[in-house]
């Protein structure tokens, strides 16, 4: 966690900034602020008029189910969980399947030579083995999407980069989504595609930009997936406790949500809709906000020693999956699949950082926590 989100906790009132791209905002680091912030209604994602958001990428976000306001925020949210039908039986499923694609994949690397890389060996194929069905998604244009996710969430690429990624991940949603109105198959796609022009339903623009949406899932849970492998293996006493205590998984689990979540920034800006109160700092109207969600996640205020990786920690409303109108619709999935994947670990080989933690290489351009490789051995 960067020392900067600790010294602005500290300070009294909200911090104001100036972000690398955008209108200088208020940034929000407290547990509670962060709350506050994202669940009253008089903070809103829609911008004023002539506003430029606050942000950390050449581009502001645009077309988007995270850049709407009700009434069109909980009617495309309605539409997406209806189709994602994450009931129990659904959940149990999929876990089958991860169960199942896990275990393959440790077999497959560990009957080799004793060295893997967690990270393209075991986190990013079984997140690809069940989200791509799940969601629609060819294996074979899994490059496309990938390209996409890094030229949305990068912070060094030039805006006409991000533009020809964006528009080229466009025409293939298009593709793809008039592929499953004439061929609709069991998948996300195909059931929000019979969506499509109905009463109450959506339009095409909307049905293109859920699906869009919908394709940062695959990226993030591989990187969630990713940083769970890391911090247990950079924590082999912790590795050893869940060895020896497998009823602590799902404590665990979100344990290390709370402590490594993907998202290594802020969120996305909220606009006061009136002056408001926050955390001893009036935020005027027209102004806009950055929740840190990070921070929050280390407040002490409401973590007891957030910086330690506690696996008996009782409770732990974590700001992983966000808060309010706008947090994350998966997080029965992500859970599953982060526990699954280290139950399995756990039936397999005593694994070790095959390089010094300080030799991991890290992405530091994109606005997610990554390391792009974790090479083991046993």
């Amino acid at each position: 966690m960067d020392s900067a989100y600790e010294h602005c906790r500290n300070r009294q009132g909200l911090t104001w900034i100036r972000p690398p791209y955008g209108d200088d905002a208020w940034l929000v680091t407290r547990y509670e602020d962060i709350r506050f912030v994202l669940r009253d209604r008089r903070f809103v994602r829609t911008p004023p008029a002539g506003a430029d958001e606050a942000r950390i990428t050449p581009l502001p976000l645009q077309d988007s189910i995270l850049n709407t306001d009700p009434p069109q925020q909980p009617r495309l949210r309605r539409a997406l969980a209806q189709s994602l039908g994450f009931n129990a039986e659904r959940v149990r499923d999929l876990e089958e399947l991860a169960a199942g694609e896990s275990r393959r994949l440790l077999a497959a690397w560990s009957a080799k030579a004793p060295l893997a890389d967690l990270a393209a060996d075991y986190a990013k194929p079984l997140a690809v083995a069940v989200l791509c069905p799940l969601i629609g998604i060819p294996r074979q244009d899994l490059a496309v999407f990938l390209d996409w996710f890094e030229g949305f969430a990068s912070t060094g690429l030039p805006a006409g980069t991000v533009e020809s990624r964006i528009e080229e991940i466009s025409r293939y949603t298009g593709r793809l989504i008039d592929d499953r109105i004439h061929r609709p198959q069991d998948d996300l796609v195909s059931r929000l595609a019979a969506r499509l022009d109905r009463d109450g339903g959506l339009s095409a623009a909307e049905l293109g930009e859920l699906v869009n949406d919908i394709l940062l899932a695959l990226d993030n849970v591989a990187t969630q997936l990713t940083n769970a492998c890391y911090v247990l293996l950079t924590s082999p006493e912790h590795l050893r406790e869940l060895r020896e205590d497998r009823e602590l998984l799902p404590a665990a689990v979100d344990e290390l949500l709370r402590y490594a979540p993907f998202p290594s920034h802020v969120t996305f800006a909220r606009y006061a809709t009136e002056d408001v109160e926050v955390g001893g700092t009036l935020v005027r109207a027209g102004e806009q906000v950055l929740p840190a969600l990070p921070a929050g996640n280390r407040d002490p205020a409401r973590f007891a020693a957030p910086d330690r990786l506690d696996f008996h920690r009782e409770g732990n409303p974590h700001l992983s999956f966000g808060h309010g109108q706008h947090h994350c619709m998966g997080p029965p999935l992500v859970r599953m699949l982060v526990r699954v994947a280290v139950a399995t670990l756990l039936d397999g080989p005593e694994l070790k950082l095959a390089v010094a933690e300080r030799e991991l290489p890290w992405r530091a351009d994109l606005i997610i926590r990554r390391v792009e490789s974790l090479p083991v051995t046993w």
